[in-house]
């Protein structure tokens, strides 16, 4: 068991998501190294390659292994990893039992049980982001179905544009949030096991190492392919470059929702906003804020991962090193980011009269697309400019049969929204 003096680093995630964080720390990192030699260790002796005697033995000398977390660093620094001092030191404990060490790291290299550890950590994190991200998908399909023919005033590039429905704007947060879900599903579930050996050719354990390999993979309920990846880093860069994507989506929703919050629109509030220690006037949408700030850290980390592709040879020298960290905070970032998303929208009110206020300011400018069908543009923008818009859009009303109302004017939204409603829901969600 990991030592109780070890620091969660992630401990500033506190407001984000301490569950997900709890599986990323060292602490959860060194235990996932020992949780693979102890895997590692079953596996040999179940294959008959380490008498059962002394894996027998061997197993509650890992579980009882104590790690002070500052001597560990230390060593870790001097040796370059801390599968290194782990090792040394389960064997020596070992040792001072009398059981023999042959069941201790047999035909691993330190590069494996930290792969292994390092997946085993995102795993876990992962399915925490999934299971918020699940909850997200309820909440928004909620959202969805409640407002499918709300009429809100559509905007582009900051300026209002064209009606169109709140339920359509919240199914375009549906569609992404789902499509995020499910590449991050995806590149989980392909996360492999890592049993190569020094040089990655399995050579000290031939010719039993892929059949060790094979076991492990099982063992550890990991993909059993590819067979060496020390320097193929594809399985977690994809893992990367999906959680990077999950913490873009939920940004986008919370950019919108702190739009839409603003004092001057009004159309969104959170349950529970925040306040301001000078201004009592504020609600401010606290929860869509931080995940705003979590996400934002997300593609500078995955880029690193990108960069740290370059791993020469047989065993990188830096680019490997760095991901130890780099993908533990790029998981625990979008894990904050959904978790503060999913608490913005939980319970989000939605301020109907303000969207009908707002859709009023421009005197029916809005309508001038849709008044184009029958009135020549040059004459719209006369009257735009002139201020005789409502007496245009009025004759067009007797002349044509044109409606005045922004809710005539929402085209394909209803349509929109049923269609990603049904994609949703031939999605399968087994989170």
């Amino acid at each position: 068991m990991v030592h109780d003096l070890c620091r969660n680093i992630y401990s500033d995630f506190a407001s984000g998501d301490t569950a997900a964080a709890a599986e990323l720390s060292d602490v959860a990192f060194v235990q996932r190294i020992l949780d693979t030699e102890a895997a590692l260790a079953r596996v040999v002796g179940r294959l008959g390659l380490v008498e059962q005697e002394t894996v027998d033995k061997t197993l509650p000398l890992i579980n009882a292994f104590v790690i002070d977390m500052p001597e560990l660093s230390a060593a870790s620094a001097a040796g370059g990893n801390p599968a290194i001092p782990v090792a040394k030191g389960l064997k020596a404990v070992a040792k001072d039992a009398g059981v023999p060490v042959s069941a201790i790291h047999t035909g691993a290299t330190s590069q494996d049980v930290i792969d292994t550890a390092l997946v085993l950590c995102l795993r876990a994190a992962s399915n925490v982001i999934l299971a918020d991200l699940a909850q997200v998908r309820v909440i928004l399909t909620d959202l969805v179905k409640t407002h499918r023919d709300t009429t809100v005033i559509g905007r582009t590039l900051g300026q209002q544009a064209v009606p169109t429905t709140f339920g359509a704007i919240a199914a375009g947060w549906l569609e992404s949030v789902v499509e995020a879900k499910e590449d991050l599903e995806g590149s989980v579930g392909k996360l492999p096991v890592q049993y190569a050996g020094a040089a990655g050719n399995l050579a000290f354990s031939y010719p039993d190492g892929v059949a060790i390999h094979d076991a492990l993979a099982s063992e550890l309920d990991l993909a059993a392919s590819p067979l060496v990846w020390h320097t193929n880093r594809v399985p977690l860069v994809r893992v990367s470059n999906a959680l990077a994507t999950v913490a873009g989506a939920v940004r986008k929703i919370a950019g919108d929702v702190v739009f839409h919050a603003a004092t001057e629109v009004s159309e969104l509030r959170e349950a529970a906003p925040g306040g301001s220690s000078a201004m009592p006037h504020k609600a401010n949408p606290a929860a869509a804020v931080a995940c705003d700030g979590y996400a934002r850290r997300a593609p500078g980390l995955a880029a690193t991962m990108l960069d740290a592709m370059d791993q020469r040879m047989q065993r990188a020298t830096g680019a490997w090193h760095v991901e130890w960290q780099t993908v533990r905070d790029l998981a625990a970032t979008t894990a904050s980011a959904v978790n503060r998303i999913r608490a913005s929208l939980d319970g989000i009110t939605v301020d109907t009269d303000a969207m009908d206020r707002n859709l009023e300011l421009t005197d029916g400018a809005v309508l001038a697309e849709a008044l184009g069908k029958y009135v020549p543009r040059a004459q719209i923008d006369e009257a735009v400019v002139a201020g005789e818009l409502q007496e245009l859009m009025q004759t067009a009303a007797k002349k044509h049969g044109f409606s005045t109302s922004p809710a005539d004017h929402t085209g394909h939204a209803g349509d929109v929204v049923d269609a990603v409603l049904r994609a949703v829901s031939n999605t399968n969600d087994n989170t």
